[in-house]
């Protein structure tokens, strides 16, 4: 589904992700864990192009691109291929929760109005916003929000969906809702790339794991054998943070 190769990135000469090879089978939920200022954000939108690599190759559903050269046109395509939800929700304030999931139907994929509104109030029920699709980002909770974010993420149809720390500017009482939210869309065999530091939610959830640090990958592996027996020292240092007694509930 997707295979990153050679993924080069620097910020003038200081260089933040270094040779990233990546590969991510249809309906998998690869999640990417480590410290802070590791590079994960940065990773995630490289992907879709948000941010530009200075050399490497990707390749989505069979359509490779270059990311030293690429035409507008191939830019278009890839990005029509992803979704992403942000850590700050990127909903238009003036837009009700509807209207920000019908958004994207609408303008990208010049859908008509009935069957946007009808594919908005479908994903959003899903999310369990059935009675709050009229509501403003204002008259609605930070975990609401989010779902909102998901939802409209979804209803894009996309190949792969990325989810940068999604819970991340959440109150704690918030977070549980947004992760049963991913979920259930994992659950329906989404393809999705996933920074987080919700261990407990990685490790239940995430087919693959890849630690990152320094721009670098350490470990990566199936999830449960990531987390019950890690081969370098480093990521068993990282996970020194993660009790086995924690669990998230849905």
């Amino acid at each position: 589904m997707i295979s990153i190769r050679s993924l080069n990135k620097s910020y003038g000469t200081s260089q933040v992700l270094y040779d990233i090879n990546l590969d991510v089978a249809a309906g998998s939920v690869v999640v990417i864990i480590g410290p802070s200022g590791s590079g994960k954000s940065t990773l995630l939108r490289c992907i879709n192009l948000l941010e530009q690599p200075q050399s490497g190759t990707i390749t989505v559903d069979g359509e490779a691109l270059l990311y030293q050269q690429y035409t507008k046109k191939e830019a278009y395509r890839l990005r029509r291929k992803t979704s992403m939800v942000f850590q700050g929700y990127n909903l238009f304030l003036h837009k009700t929760a509807l209207a920000n999931v019908e958004e994207g139907l609408l303008v990208v994929q010049k859908m008509p109005r009935h069957e946007a509104r009808e594919l908005a109030q479908f994903h959003l029920s899903k999310v369990g916003l059935s009675d709050k699709m009229n509501a403003y980002p204002a008259e609605l909770s930070g975990g609401q929000q989010q779902r909102v974010a998901i939802a409209r993420a979804v209803a894009m149809n996309p190949k792969v969906i990325l989810f940068d720390e999604p819970t991340s500017a959440l109150d704690p009482e918030l977070v549980q809702e947004v992760l049963s939210a991913m979920k259930k869309v994992a659950a329906e065999g989404n393809t999705m790339i996933v920074v987080t530091h919700e261990l407990a939610f990685a490790r239940d959830l995430g087919t693959k794991i890849v630690f990152l640090e320094q721009g670098r990958f350490l470990e990566e592996g199936p999830a449960q054998e990531f987390f019950a027996h890690p081969q370098k020292e480093r990521t068993r240092q990282f996970l020194q943070q993660f009790s086995t007694d924690y669990s998230y509930h849905i």
